[in-house]
């Protein structure tokens, strides 16, 4: 497996890392999300390619913001 690390701003509670984990969780090939508000940061581990546009986009449809 492998992974790849997306720092992640707007994130402030547990709530917000409970969405991330759900709508990037959802996307072909996504294995496991973890995300943290504190450290601003959102790991995911996947099998074979996973379209990245689809990712951040994921993450920006939230209201986040990829750095």
């Amino acid at each position: 497996m492998d992974e790849i690390k997306l720092k992640v701003e707007g994130m402030h509670c547990g709530s917000c890392e409970a969405l991330v984990k759900d709508d990037v969780g959802e996307i072909a090939g996504v294995k496991k999300v973890d995300a943290s508000h504190k450290e601003g940061l959102v790991k995911i581990q996947y099998e074979g390619k996973i379209d990245l546009d689809k990712v951040k986009k994921a993450i920006t449809e939230l209201g986040y913001k990829k750095k």
